[in-house]
């Protein structure tokens, strides 16, 4: 193994901390000083594991520069260390300095706000690209002229909108460049995006993450800058014309949580929800919703305090309850938590035992937790779960004329966006492309679709590939996920497909097998990196054959070498297989990710556990789980079986109506399935590990949740069967107003009534697509259109004539539900009517359920996270 070609800083120190005879970055000398002591612990803690984190540098840097990167290396988790250059870093470093000459706010920042919200080029989770070097002179020249933070924020979120717009994707968050390729991405990524433009242009910002929402399933992500020492919001890629305005500022008002993650030591004075010496986690709550500070106070089963609890608060979400943090208790069994005025369930966790209770902040700022107490085998628990009440909405104080103003910028910018869009290569150039190499068009067709602004790397990826293998390059693009087409290198994917094919060209399994589990280059939620080559060099020939010999001695082999350091990973950003191997740091995912590449690069079938996440090996057509940690020592298997006590019509469905959770001697963790898998996808004898599982189920009403704890046992080699029984709302749908059904509206150049749509109910829509909550409207609807099939209601999208809102909506992937029609209402009569007011004072947009005789049973005005799911669950059940 040779040795990482790794430098800088540690020398260093004892210079900086006696002679800054320069300007200095960070001015107060304690701190300074603090910093420093910590670089050298790092470089203390790595050095343990042979790896030296930096060499002396031969580079000539100011004071400011030396200290910019002693921060940075101080303080970043174990990813950054493993996958990024130094020169990335001092890049990064050198362009944020910049800022504070080139901008006339430069000189105002503050030291410490610096430090945390310019200086970082991590935001959050995302994969780190060249976004800050490549883009300043971009974004300096679209600021010059401007003298405010203010200004220069409004300005540069009118930019990211020129270049991105809003689309659910996967959980991997792609890096801003790679963001601006695709010109879309979700709420994360878009937040991420703006705050890495933000930052680039020397203004402090950062990102404010709502975890969970209490009142729908979903969450969301914003963000903040800093302006004259206040915090203001914007939504991401969503321009208002003013600071502080936002769709989801109601939504925000009954959040249990909102929170940020300030980078480096934190001295503020801000609320923290956690602190760590790396890292701290900001609760921004107060500036969103009404709060209140709960005292959590935890007991053993002789009434003792427990000190060094751990402590998860959790809210009901996604059918299981999702921890929106994680405190530990006092030397008196106590600890404190700021949030909203919802109910929560309140886990604890000590020395393998546990325990949970029930708290509505709204009437109590107390909760005990005795631990042992609950959740033995068969218990069962219910609770009828409130989020934080709707708060009457803000009044809307912007100027008529300064909205229009906006909403001209707004679809300029979209133009500008979609003309970016419309220079991607086309479909004639695409099926020309694929006749030209003897490749199927409409599988290349496909590829390209997906691949989106990546496009001209999929091209050079098939000419670079010599023809031979391009059955292959399809099977391997057909495995990875959309994100990675759009994201992903050709070299890289060509490496991935060469080292595999031409090192086993008779694999001997079938193909799903070899295509899935050799072949493919995704793990899990981690960035395609090139791996397989340093794998293949790194260990020696006796070692690989060892290892092909037996895979378990692959897990023993890592298990013996590699330092598992979760708590310097704390962004939570697989480290890659070459970053574990090189520097001998890993936190758990990432040695799973690591065993299953070194699996694949040997030809081994690998991949990780459904559900579990274990790292599993093929072997005499059956897999095993691999032996990483004392986790899965000795671990054996038991079986499941789980049945629907409902009718057919409404079987329960993974993360919407329930979740199994396993209980790993520390807290328990939600089992990893598919988003909406049906119960009867499970399999009757569903393999897991033995141990304790709990089961939740949840049915979300108008007002609550009704939700259930069931707990069990499953035992090694036998089997067992819990029922998913998901509780239903005993209160009837009341009407809320009745309506006109021989009202009218035009389809088709013909005049149609509302009844003649309405035998099986009708969803009457008015929608703004250029606007962003109409765009988020319509990305609630994919994942329920079977849903809304099965209850064979129509869906009318209705716009003013002199409106060309509605052909657009339609939709161009059918991700709408399938009965969806497009009409336009006559002067908006229809929605005079149904709404009570005028169509100038009705807020976009619009959404009522009705029945054949008239009868509404939803009204939805303005966008609210989750509509489509409120929708579903008010329509009455035939």
């Amino acid at each position: 193994m040779t040795k990482p070609d790794k430098y800088l800083l540690v020398a260093l120190v004892p210079l900086l901390l006696v002679s800054c005879t320069s300007e200095n970055l960070i001015t107060d000398k304690s701190y300074r000083q603090k910093v420093f002591s910590d670089l050298e612990n790092k470089t203390e803690l790595f050095s343990e594991s042979g790896y030296e984190l930096f060499d002396i540098s031969e580079q000539d840097l100011a004071a400011v520069e030396y200290e910019a990167m002693a921060f940075l290396y101080a303080y970043m988790p174990l990813s950054d260390i493993a996958d990024y250059s130094d020169e990335f870093f001092l890049e990064n470093a050198r362009h944020a300095l910049k800022t504070r000459n080139d901008y006339p706010w430069g000189r105002q920042i503050p030291g410490d706000v610096f430090l945390h919200y310019v200086l970082p080029p991590r935001v959050n989770n995302e994969n780190m690209d060249r976004f800050r070097m490549v883009y300043y002179d971009e974004l300096k020249d679209r600021l010059r002229g401007y003298e405010t933070i203010e200004e220069a924020a409004l300005e540069i979120n009118h930019w990211c909108h020129e270049k991105v717009t809003y689309r659910a994707a996967d959980i991997r968050t792609s890096g801003p460049m790679a963001t601006i390729l695709s010109a879309r991405g979700r709420c994360g990524e878009e937040s991420t995006f703006t705050v890495a433009a933000m930052r680039a242009a020397g203004i402090p910002a950062r990102q404010i993450y709502t975890p969970r929402w209490a009142h729908s399933d979903d969450n969301h992500a914003w963000v903040e800058v800093w302006i004259d020492g206040d915090w203001k919001y914007l939504g991401a890629c969503e321009p208002e014309p003013v600071l502080d305005r936002g769709w989801f500022t109601e939504p925000a008002r009954r959040a249990m949580l909102t929170h940020t993650k300030a980078f480096g030591h934190y001295r503020g004075s801000e609320d923290l929800v956690r602190e760590e010496n790396d890292y701290a986690v900001v609760n921004t709550l107060d500036r969103y919703a009404l709060t209140r500070v709960i005292k959590i106070i935890v007991l053993d089963a002789g009434n003792n305090t427990v000190e060094d609890a751990i402590v998860k608060p959790s809210l009901y979400n996604y059918a299981e309850f999702y921890p929106l943090a994680e405190l530990r208790t006092k030397q008196n069994g106590t600890c404190l938590f700021k949030t909203g005025l919802g109910d929560l369930l309140v886990f604890a966790y000590h020395d393998g035992s546990f325990g949970f209770e029930k708290i509505n902040p709204a009437v109590s700022d107390e909760v005990t937790v005795k631990l042992g107490a609950q959740g033995h085998s068969e218990n069962y628990y219910e609770f009828a779960l409130q989020p934080p009440h709707k708060r009457q909405p803000y009044k809307d104080t912007i100027p008529p004329e300064i909205k229009q103003l906006n909403a001209k910028l707004l679809e300029k910018e979209d133009s500008i966006r979609n003309s970016y869009i419309d220079s991607w290569i086309s479909k004639a150039e695409v099926r020309e492309f694929a006749r030209s190499k003897d490749l199927d068009v409409d599988a290349i067709s496909d590829i390209f679709e997906r691949s989106m602004g990546n496009y001209a790397e999929m091209k050079k990826l098939f000419i670079d590939t010599p023809p031979v293998y391009h059955d292959k390059l399809l099977d391997l693009l057909n495995v990875i996920s959309d994100k990675d087409l759009r994201d992903t290198r050709a070299e890289v994917l060509k490496g991935h497909l060469l080292n595999t094919v031409e090192s086993f060209p008779d694999y001997g399994y079938d193909d799903e097998v070899f295509n899935s589990y050799v072949l493919n280059p995704r793990i899990a939620n981690e960035l395609i990196r090139p791996w397989r080559e340093f794998i293949g060099e790194y260990f020696t020939d006796d070692q690989k054959k060892a290892f092909s010999d037996n895979p378990q001695t692959i897990a023993d082999y890592l298990a013996d070498s590699i330092i598992i350091s979760g708590e310097l990973n704390y962004y939570k950003v697989p480290v890659s297989p070459e970053g574990v191997l090189k520097t001998g740091h890993s936190d758990n995912l990432s040695l799973r990710i690591l065993f299953v590449a070194v699996c694949r690069t040997l030809g081994i079938p690998s991949r990780l556990e459904p559900g579990t996440g274990y790292a599993e090996y093929l072997e005499d057509d059956k897999w095993h789980r691999a032996v990483l940690t004392e986790e899965t020592a000795n671990l054996k298997n038991a079986y499941l079986d789980l049945e629907s006590t409902g009718p057919a019509s409404k079987e329960p469905e993974y993360y919407k109506t329930f979740t199994l959770a396993r209980f790993n001697g520390e807290e328990f963790r939600t089992l990893s399935y598919e988003y909406n898998k049906p119960l009867s996808s499970f399999r009757k004898d569903l393999t897991l590990p033995e141990g304790r599982y709990l089961l939740v189920t949840g049915n979300r009403t108008k007002t609550k949740v009704l939700s259930g704890l069931h707990f069990t046992e499953l035992e090694a080699g036998k089997k067992n069967t819990i029922k998913v029984d998901v509780r239903e709302n005993m209160q009837p749908l009341v009407p809320l107003q009745k309506i006109n059904m021989k009202m009218t509206y035009e389809h088709n150049e013909a005049r149609h009534t509302l009844e003649e749509k309405a035998s099986k109910g009708i969803v009457m829509i008015w929608v703004d697509e250029n606007k962003e909550p109409g765009r988020h409207l319509l990305r609630d609807f994919p994942s329920l259109k079977d849903e809304f099939k099965r209850i064979g209601c129509k869906f009318l999208f209705l716009a003013d004539p002199v409106s060309d809102i509605v052909p657009e909506i339609i939709d161009e992937k059918g991700e709408l539900p399938s009965k969806s029609i497009k009409g336009f209402d006559v002067d908006l009569k229809i929605l005079s009517e149904v709404s009570g007011k005028n169509p100038g004072e009705v807020n976009l947009p619009l959404v009522i359920y009705a029945e054949e005789d008239g009868e509404v049973y939803y009204y939805s005005e303005g966008y609210h996270i989750g509509t489509a799911e409120q929708l579903l669950n008010n329509i009455p059940k035939k």
